[in-house]
């Protein structure tokens, strides 16, 4: 199961108690897949059976209204279909007014009209905005990447969407994506925070473990890497030194250059991998790395202006 899957499940399964945040609820539901049929019925049909079924609670939930759930093959496909269904038009009218819901001449069978008046609470917000992400939220897997998307039905609901999510510090950015404008976040702890808005506080546990340690190994990877690379560098820099001082020996001999610069000399071919620190220390006296390395470019100068007279 992918982890947008199992954020979905969590959220599903999160059952507000005030009538105020089931309504804003079903907003979020309805604004994606309601729609009004020609007899003045509505219809809410969705393919996940459990976001059917909190549907149809909350609606026996908060209204006293007759409503028919239906489980039937999509048109002209193989995959089911869940649909709740309010059949009187007289009561359809009345839910809508209660959650300050309109169709628009973009899609007149969508509701993609919605009043921010049934958003006003935070704890609605919250409500509205879990509901979106189980309609149409994604999200990776944090051991991968960091991403959190939610695509909207409509730009005006989207723009809604956005002034909720930043209302509580997640600024999202948007693109468009299969026509539709989506909302995404990239950073680790917008994310985080946007988890606890929707209050899947069990995978948000789990994220904040993933995340520390995709973190940690990132941290580990880095070390290695600058470690790796430095380690190149001091290799290649021994490997010049090693040439300048072999050119050295084999065109005008060690014994003619001064003693301090011999012995350097015959310690760095006697020990090709040693860092400067270490030559230092085998020195007599002991010499500090700054010094050593004095000494070897000195060596590697005399080898440069040998080459050019010879």
């Amino acid at each position: 199961m992918s982890f947008s899957a199992e954020v979905r499940n969590e959220l599903i399964g999160k059952l507000p108690s005030a009538a105020h945040c089931r309504k804003a609820e079903l907003c979020g539901y309805f604004v994606y897949k309601g729609r009004m049929l020609s007899d003045g019925s509505l219809e809410f049909v969705t393919e996940n059976p459990a976001i059917s079924k909190k549907v149809f609670t909350f609606l026996k939930k908060s209204f006293n209204m007759g409503f028919v759930a239906v489980t039937r093959k999509a048109e002209g496909q193989r995959r089911t279909e869940y649909a709740v269904r309010i059949p009187d038009a007289d009561e359809t009218a009345q839910l809508l007014k209660e959650l300050r819901l309109g169709t628009s001449m973009e899609r007149e069978d969508g509701l993609t009209i919605l009043s921010e008046d049934i958003l006003s609470q935070s704890c609605c917000k919250r409500s509205f905005l879990r509901a979106a992400f189980c309609m149409a939220g994604t999200m990776n897997d944090p051991t991968k990447s960091y991403h959190f998307e939610i695509a909207a039905p409509e730009e005006s609901v989207g723009r809604i969407m956005a002034e909720q999510m930043e209302s509580f510090g997640c600024v999202p950015k948007t693109t468009e994506r299969r026509g539709n404008l989506c909302l995404y976040l990239k950073d680790g702890n917008s994310i985080s925070d946007m988890l606890n808005v929707m209050e899947a506080h069990g995978l948000l546990l789990r994220y904040e473990n993933e995340r520390s340690m995709r973190d940690l190994r990132g941290h580990v990877n880095r070390k290695v890497n600058i470690e790796i690379s430095n380690l190149r560098k001091v290799a290649k820099a021994a490997e010049k030194q090693i040439k300048d001082i072999e050119f050295l020996r084999d065109t005008v001999g060690l014994g003619s250059l001064p003693e301090e610069l011999a012995d350097m000399a015959r310690l760095r071919i006697a020990h090709p991998e040693s860092t400067l620190s270490e030559l230092g220390e085998m020195c007599k006296p002991p010499l500090g790395r700054s010094g050593v390395n004095h000494r070897l470019q000195k060596l590697c100068n005399m080898a440069e202006q040998r080459r050019r007279i010879i």
